[in-house]
């Protein structure tokens, strides 16, 4: 039910897109379909903590917990099936992230690219992007991934290996010639200083041609986002990205996130448990009053910390852990004092 609010949601909030285009259906509906497995992963916790606070408080209104208990049997060995099932989804989470979801995620943004070409807008532009090169630093105003030309401005500062700008490059447009491999820059102007930072050489000319150490796939967007990328692959761009002194807060806490997301689906199944004792009369309200009110909270903090991490407010490990962190003492504390 979950899975298919959030289809819905999807939907919903690109319907307007999906009018618009003209191009055919299929790829519309397999960007929908391939959505599914991030969407089943997203409401797994809140399912396991919904059926699982049910079952107990089934038990607890029809009063089999008490006749388990007065069996001689205590109950968290009375609900260990429930316990093992809840760690069991753990792993399989974390590698039906791995495995599944990931790959899914990058044909679902293939399809929804395909889908999107008929619409009128373009997609895969880099705007105003500054980097640092091998031997220098960029700033480009607008690059095309597909005719490979920079345009509206392209500047380029060469740094001496004493640590001071000898050479500044600055053009209008910039086009990378395959066959040369080189990049040819139109109303060029070219600037040297020496150690002093005196300016030791000037040029401006309509054209000229450069061979710079950078080739135009580095000045492009990201291959993936982050939600397509598995550990090893987000630790590999996170490396890039050093090198390119880009920021990479967001890969580092999605890194993190693959690991400490899963265990969650057995802290709630632990709090699920607990919680569905307390259920007095009616299971299936209670569960879900106590679900929402749980999942509520963790959204709201997780988001939180999550966002914080993103932007540099935290650092990413503490910005991840803390909310797994939070509800599994929580959970510890609901367990030391239900066995007491």
């Amino acid at each position: 039910m979950l899975t298919g609010v959030l289809l819905i949601s999807l939907l919903m909030d690109n319907m307007k897109l999906f009018v618009a285009t003209k191009n055919k259906e299929w790829n519309i509906f397999l960007f929908l379909v391939l959505s599914i497995p991030k969407m089943i992963v997203a409401v797994t916790a809140p399912s396991l903590m919904f059926s699982v606070c049910f079952v107990v408080g089934q038990f607890t209104v029809s009063k089999e917990l008490v006749s388990i208990m007065a069996a001689g049997v205590s109950f968290y060995k009375g609900i260990s099936t429930i316990l093992f099932f809840g760690f069991f989804m753990w792993p399989f989470t974390l590698l039906f992230n791995e495995l599944v979801v990931r790959q899914t995620n990058k044909e679902s943004t293939n399809q929804y690219s395909k889908a999107m070409k008929g619409v009128g807008h373009k997609a895969d532009m880099v705007y105003q992007f500054h980097v640092r090169g091998t031997e220098g630093f960029y700033y480009i105003y607008w690059f095309d991934t597909e005719k490979k030309q920079v345009r509206g401005g392209f500047n380029y500062i060469q740094i001496h290996p004493k640590n001071y700008p000898q050479k500044i490059i600055s053009a209008m447009n910039a086009i990378y010639q395959n066959e040369t491999s080189t990049w040819k820059l139109e109303q060029v102007e070219e600037m040297r200083f020496n150690e002093d930072l005196k300016l030791v050489f000037y040029e401006r000319i309509p054209e000229k041609e450069y061979n710079f150490p950078e080739k135009p796939d580095y000045f492009a967007k990201p291959i993936k986002k982050p939600e397509e990328m598995n550990y090893l692959e987000l630790s590999e761009e996170i490396q890039i990205r050093k090198q390119k002194g880009l920021p990479f807060g967001e890969l580092e806490v999605e890194r993190q996130s693959i690991v400490a997301n899963p265990i969650m689906n057995f802290l709630v199944v632990i709090i699920g448990a607990i919680a569905g004792t307390f259920t007095k009369r009616s299971a299936g309200i209670s569960s879900l009053a106590i679900t929402i009110g749980i999942v509520i909270v963790y959204y709201i903090i997780y988001s939180t910390f999550k966002s914080l991490g993103e932007n540099g407010g935290l650092p990413p490990t503490l910005a991840v852990w803390f909310t797994p962190s939070l509800f599994g003492v929580i959970s510890f504390i609901m367990y030391k004092k239900y066995q007491n």
